[in-house]
């Protein structure tokens, strides 16, 4: 484990570059510019190199870069632990994952995401807390991420822009996203959600397997 998240943390710090994270890449594919693939010696530098005129490159699989201007409807911003594919040219680096690409770009601000169409809502209600198990998500869907400064309505917001009416939060810092609740997963005393979000000390954040559920209504 200690491997992986050293793998996914990380980034050649002799390009002039920067790194946006680990991004979701849907279906249609999140960048529409050129590609390049190389699963023998693929780096970093070669998608940069590959990419030059572009403002944003990325690499999935391990060998697969792709260049664009701008992110399709989609992409998100993903858990680093999830590009966990190393380059093949340069193996203590991340180059992506399975549907997950390794961004990164010209620009120091990270680049604008685009909204899934949903549902008009106008807040969110609490559904308490809920048990999160080896194998047994509480929520269905793919999307989610971490962040050190995780508060409730920054996981909400994400959610609800990639399509999704619930979400829950949980270890104090991890945001996850789904369209129900599993029927594996019971509801549990609120107090064993006891962990303050570590963006709002005043909210709570989960805890240990779990979850602080609610949904967009």
């Amino acid at each position: 484990m200690l491997q992986l998240l050293a793998l996914a943390a990380a980034v050649p710090a002799v390009l002039a570059q920067t790194y946006y994270g680990c991004y979701v890449d849907p279906p249609a594919g999140s960048l529409s510019g050129s590609t390049l693939v190389d699963y023998t010696a693929m780096t970093i530098a070669a998608c940069e190199l590959h990419c030059t005129g572009f403002d944003l490159w990325a690499v999935e699989y391990g060998g697969e870069c792709t260049c664009g201007n701008a992110l399709a409807q989609g992409s998100f911003p993903s858990f680093s632990t999830d590009c966990n594919v190393a380059c093949p040219g340069d193996p203590l680096v991340a180059c992506g994952g399975g549907n997950r690409l390794s961004l990164y770009g010209t620009s120091a601000t990270a680049p604008a995401v685009t909204p899934y169409p949903h549902a008009p809502v106008t807040a969110y209600q609490d559904e308490g807390c809920w048990t999160e198990t080896a194998g047994v998500r509480a929520l269905d869907g793919p999307m989610g991420f971490s962040a050190t400064a995780m508060t409730v309505a920054e996981c909400g917001d994400y959610c609800l822009n990639s399509g999704h009416l619930w979400f829950g939060l949980e270890y104090a810092q991890e945001c996850y996203c789904g369209g129900a609740l599993n029927v594996n997963s019971t509801s549990v005393l609120p107090a064993e959600c006891n962990m303050a979000c570590s963006g709002n000390g005043a909210q709570t954040c989960g805890g240990s397997n779990r979850l602080s559920v609610y949904q967009w209504v």
